[in-house]
């Protein structure tokens, strides 16, 4: 390591503060604006990620916006945060951009000026080590708010080797990355996928419409079914027969699936048609188990069983994030919770960010925070498959969001969780949906972004330190 040497953060690089946006300066998107980078675009842990409620201002903005104009490579950094659930404060995220975002006060901008000394890439992953976090924190102003000021940050110390050794360091780092979000993106499209059938099946009631709408033009309940099979599958007639002939059990399946639907919808309530033999339901009425530690604070340790809370409840993910600093004890877990959690119990997120909605791990023991509800369901009325895309539909948000209370922030009681109306098919049905699913699930629950990270968050602070020598 004697070639290691040290700079302080602005020999290197040029730092730049957001501009204060108002929220009278936003406008629609469209090819004449930049959007503005806020904390949003900022993962917990480090890294880009979208904004959900992206915000927008047009390119020929009063003033001149030139410097605040983010490039590739540009690393920008969260400098707020609340004191007591902090979580983005002093991470970062590297821009891989061109002239897309504009930067938004509370976030900074550090932009690598001597590439002959310091690679961008290594610099990010340096600047998201625990070491540097643990600095950066330790330094900032504390109050209600905690700030990073400007001065922490550029006189932060880099201690790195030869730009060589940076670039070799980066690129290992950089391939995990990859995995980790390719894996990302196809986790994703398989929910696409799933979130679809279940709209298919259960919200437009396709296969039941095909069947009502060809007994209605004179066919044979043989051609209904036949009708059925196809919006199930996607095929036509032509390709059916197909099917049969070159994979026999596969259409076995499908007309199998095909006869559980119904041939009929009736009327329940004021023109509100459900397919026959469907029942509305409510939570009550089908649950098992809540897992309910609301009002109960565990004592915390540094490792052991993770404490899971709102933060980790992915929006567009099966599973949660076990990305956390807070654990419990195996004795805490065994004699202080309520109910323990168990493998695919759905997870509701009850308090501030209402509505996340994910499963427990088929594989990693977890316990749940007080502003977390969990369900398991009576298993003679309700799969736990069906349930949780149900509780993931338009239709559940929508009815959930309209019993919000909003005081200090948002939230919702069991007790008006229990008052949606919840639409439940013949449990063959649902049997049969979790069937198609169920594979899709157990892709998402793999095992492999978690170890990836894991050697990642391992290598990070031996490679940055040169414990591991290239």
């Amino acid at each position: 390591m004697s070639d290691w040497k040290e700079y302080t953060l602005e020999e290197l690089c040029d730092f730049q503060n957001g501009f204060a946006f108002k929220n009278s300066d936003y406008v629609d998107s469209s090819e004449n604006t930049n959007e503005v980078f806020r904390m949003g675009y900022i993962n917990r842990g480090g890294g880009f990620k979208e904004d959900t409620t992206p915000v927008f201002v047009p390119k020929n903005y009063p003033k001149n916006l030139d410097k605040f104009i983010l490039k590739p490579n540009d690393i920008t950094i969260a400098m707020t945060d609340m004191k007591n659930s902090m979580a983005l404060l002093g991470y970062c995220a590297r821009i891989s951009h061109n002239n897309r975002f504009v930067l938004n006060q509370r976030v900074g901008r550090i932009r690598v000026v001597r590439n002959d000394i310091l690679d961008p890439i290594y610099l990010y992953y340096y600047l998201n080590s625990s070491k540097q976090i643990d600095y950066l924190r330790a330094n900032a102003n504390s109050g209600v708010q905690v700030n990073l000021g400007t001065d922490t940050i550029k006189k932060s110390i880099l201690k790195i080797p030869s730009i060589e050794k940076q670039r070799e360091i980066a690129n290992i780092l950089f391939a995990l990355d990859q995995k980790i979000e390719l894996n990302i993106q196809i986790n994703q499209t398989l929910e696409q996928i799933a979130q679809a059938l279940f709209k298919s099946w259960f919200v437009d009631f396709d296969p039941v419409r095909a069947k009502v709408q060809a007994l209605s033009d004179g066919m044979s309940i043989e051609q209904a079914e036949l009708a059925a099979m196809q919006a199930i599958s996607g095929k036509t007639p032509e390709e059916l027969t197909a099917l049969s002939q070159a994979q026999p059990e596969r259409y076995a399946e499908l007309a199998e699936t095909a006869k559980a639907f119904p041939c009929e919808m009736v009327e329940v309530s004021n023109s509100i048609y459900i397919p026959k033999g469907w029942k509305i339901k409510y939570f009550n009425e089908i649950i098992d188990t809540y897992i309910d530690n609301r009002g109960k604070t565990p004592p915390i340790e540094k490792h052991g069983i993770p404490l899971l809370e709102v933060k980790h409840l992915p929006k567009n993910s099966v599973f949660p994030d076990l990305n956390t600093t807070k654990y419990i004890s195996n004795d805490t877990y065994e004699n202080w919770l309520r109910n323990k959690p168990k493998a695919l119990d759905i997870m509701l997120s009850t308090v501030g960010t209402v509505g996340r909605v994910n499963l427990v791990p088929t594989n990693n023991k977890i316990a749940i925070a007080q502003n977390i509800l969990g369900f398991r369901f009576n298993k003679e009325k309700a799969t736990q498959i069906y349930m949780f895309y149900l509780m993931k539909s338009e239709k559940f948000i929508f009815d959930m969001e309209a019993r919000v209370v909003e005081t200090v922030q948002k939230s919702i009681k069991r007790k008006d969780l229990e008052k949606i109306p919840l639409l439940i098919p013949t449990l063959e049905l649902q049997n049969l949906f979790s069937k198609f699913v169920i594979p899709f699930v157990i892709k998402q629950n793999n095992s492999e972004n978690t170890n990836l990270e894991k050697i990642r968050n391992d290598l990070l602070p031996k490679l940055l330190s040169g414990e591991i020598q290239l």
